[in-house]
């Protein structure tokens, strides 16, 4: 999806206020269970694709918001583990979506897996291991 002709608002997507994400990195935008941001050409590495590292951060913080939604909300947690298969690159003017779902959560760690997709285009498939924190003392 070309982020250029393309308006996120006009099929659903609201803007997530504040989103957590580094400045560069926003606006991060929500539709359900899912998160998408518009690769900018200030994204882009030098071969003109998207920098891994961009796409890296915004699938922690997706992932994150996930585990986030699927435990109430309420709790502090950390990322302790994530790993990524880059499968494809992704280019300035995609609209990237980011979504995923929970394998499996115990009383302190929840294991999440998500995909990031620029259209019909998987571009990062992803597995991580999210740490539940007690609330600071």
């Amino acid at each position: 999806m070309d982020s250029t002709a393309y308006d996120p608002a006009t099929d659903g997507w609201q803007i997530v206020t504040p989103s957590g994400l580094p400045e560069t990195a926003n606006p991060l935008w929500q539709r359900g269970a899912e998160y998408g941001f518009a690769a900018r050409p200030d994204h882009a590495n030098g071969r003109g694709v998207i920098h891994g590292g961009i796409l890296a951060t915004f699938m922690d913080h997706t992932l994150g918001l996930i585990v986030r939604a699927a435990t109430g909300g309420g709790i502090n947690l950390a990322t302790i583990q994530l790993d990524l298969h880059y499968l494809a690159a992704a280019k300035p003017g995609q609209f990237l979506v980011g979504a995923g779902e929970i394998t499996r959560q115990t009383r302190s760690v929840v294991f999440v897996r998500g995909t990031l997709r620029a259209g019909d285009t998987a571009v990062i498939a992803a597995t991580g291991i999210w740490k539940l924190l007690a609330p600071p003392r």
